[in-house]
């Protein structure tokens, strides 16, 4: 029997980071660090964020955190559907056009607004997303495809969409199965011939896509994928993901360093989109352990997460934790919790910590 008394999801530190008009990129220590600006990838994740916590927790934060953040989305998506990922603290472009990634990340949480109930976020939700997913392209690289294919996902959990939805997805995943196949070989199971970031996005939106269209050769080819990066990614019952300085190439070595919450987080997901998939206990179990990555169950037995922020460090390094705690890294541990509570809330602490206002937490407004 697994026990755990994790701390329950707060946003605390996002809304910290968060002003008028979105959530600020990078954080110095534990404050806003206004002059790295804003970017769509943030601000994508934050309104996943923030509509996970109001279908668990049903706060007037969160609501009006979501209206913030798809308002954000809004002003940086161009008339043809692409976003510009970065603008700076004075709201100015920085870019033409943003990154496939960011594109990707983009549909991925506009596809989940266009499925929820409230009519009056699912409408401009879609139309966003149906002007984004049509700027997708095959020949995108395999992350890409998995962020815009989990939109399509979410997108299509909503029964007035699936059919649409399927008609969506079905040329990405042929699109993610050919870079599979090209990349593939005797004890290589992976869709590049280097493992690098966010790694378990990859295998997991194979694994929905496969559910969403009822193909078994995209569902196999995900847990196939997963059983290699698990393989790649535990030592001992203990989440010890690729690192970024040297990441994981074919035929080389995996680096220990820097592990990033983005990876943990990730696995947490996989794993769980697996686990409700195919009932197997074994993947709700490394998804409990890539949790406990965040709480000092890793290879330097240190804390990830700061209890006293409700922020998340932006790295573990082979000297320590990196005591900035920005957006992503929040994100996707806030993120990866919303997901674990759905699934076992009973692991989680009993009392939830109470939310401070507004005021109190400086939101402000942006001058």
């Amino acid at each position: 029997m697994i026990e755990r008394t994790w701390p329950l999801p707060t946003l605390r530190h996002m809304r910290r980071l968060t002003d008028d008009c979105g959530i600020i990129q990078h954080a110095r220590f534990w404050f806003p660090d206004y002059k790295t600006g804003y970017c769509v990838d943030d601000n994508s994740r934050a309104l996943l964020v923030a509509s996970w916590y109001h279908q668990t927790f049903g706060t007037a934060e969160a609501h009006e955190l979501m209206l913030r953040y798809l308002a954000f989305i809004h002003y940086v998506q161009r008339t043809d559907g692409q976003v510009c990922n970065f603008i700076d603290y004075s709201r100015r472009y920085l870019e033409q056009v943003g990154s496939p990634d960011s594109l990707g990340r983009t549909i991925w949480a506009l596809g989940h607004m266009a499925s929820v109930e409230e009519r009056y976020l699912a409408v401009p939700a879609r139309e966003m997303f149906l002007h984004a997913v049509a700027q997708v392209s095959e020949t995108f690289a395999p992350h890409s495809l998995a962020y815009s294919l989990l939109g399509i996902c979410a997108y299509g959990t909503c029964e007035a969409n699936r059919h649409e939805a399927r008609a969506l997805a079905r040329p990405l995943v042929t699109a993610l199965l050919g870079h599979h196949h090209a990349a593939r070989g005797a004890d290589w199971e992976w869709f590049m011939p280097i493992v690098t970031y966010g790694n378990g996005r990859l295998p997991e939106a194979l694994i929905r896509a496969g559910a969403l269209l009822e193909d078994r050769h995209a569902r196999d080819a995900g847990f196939r994928t997963l059983a290699f990066l698990n393989q790649v990614s535990y030592c001992e019952n203990c989440l010890s993901v690729v690192g970024c300085h040297g990441w994981y190439p074919q035929d080389g070595v995996s680096a220990q360093f820097d592990q990033q919450p983005i990876d943990a987080g990730g696995m947490v997901e996989a794993n769980l989109a697996a686990y409700e998939l195919s009932h197997e206990t074994d993947y709700f179990t490394r998804a409990v352990h890539a949790m406990d990555w965040f709480y000092g169950r890793n290879i330097l037995g240190l804390s990830v997460y700061n209890k006293a922020s409700c922020g998340c460090y932006d790295g573990l390094h082979s000297s320590g934790v990196n005591e900035n705690q920005g957006a992503e890294s929040t994100l996707v541990h806030l993120l990866a919790q919303l997901r674990m509570y759905r699934v076992a809330p009973e692991l989680f602490a009993a009392e939830k910590m109470p939310e401070t206002s507004w005021i109190a937490e400086g939101m402000g407004e942006h001058r």
